[in-house]
């Protein structure tokens, strides 16, 4: 049986904070202000009570515009942290605009990393729309909805620990939604099938 579960869109999550849920924490803080996100993937499992280790956290940010990238950019160094590069032109327009991720991470501690990218894929793009409001410590995160975050690691991730998250999460929510994990299998199959 579940411990978790989504109602209205929403999740209410009392837990220690980790040492990775305070980096999160701390790159949310500045990165909502100049864009909507969803974080999706590994760190969704290890929110909700996966033991395992991961040194990044992967997400999708909505686009914006250049100069808005470049204040963002500036107010994570004003804050202590490091970017993929030390050009933020350059990373907007040679990483972030062509698909590739703009890894974030706070100085001297490149362990944990955030990366961004932005989504190309309808699936990716749904994402914003499908995402779960996770109340957490005095604030809250967006993260990929749990059918979603399923059905990506059982279809196409497959590793051993994409299989064991999507196993965890099966066990911890209650009241997933079957159909809605089968209908993203088969959008990711379309989009990203062999």
């Amino acid at each position: 049986m579940g411990q978790f579960c989504v109602v209205n869109g929403e999740v209410r999550v009392v837990k220690e904070v980790h040492e990775i849920d305070a980096f999160v924490l701390k790159t949310m803080s500045i990165l909502s202000k100049y864009t909507d996100y969803v974080i999706v993937s590994g760190y969704v499992a290890i929110f909700f009570g996966r033991s395992r280790g991961s040194e990044d956290v992967d997400m999708f940010i909505k686009e914006m515009s250049k100069e808005r990238f470049v204040a963002m950019y500036q107010e994570f160094v004003r804050n202590g942290f490091e970017l993929s590069i030390d050009a933020p032109e350059e990373l907007y327009e040679e990483y972030l605009t062509k698909g590739l991720p703009v890894g974030v991470w706070e100085k001297d501690l490149p362990l944990l990393r955030l990366d961004m990218k932005l989504p190309k894929t309808r699936s990716q793009h749904m994402l914003f729309t499908d995402r779960i409001k996770v109340f957490f410590s005095t604030t809250f995160l967006w993260i990929a909805s749990i059918e979603s975050t399923i059905a990506y690691k059982e279809e196409i991730a497959r590793s051993e620990k994409d299989l064991l998250d999507a196993k965890h999460l099966r066990v911890v929510f209650a009241g997933l939604d079957d159909q809605k994990i089968d209908k993203y299998k088969q959008l990711f199959m379309r989009e990203f099938g062999e």
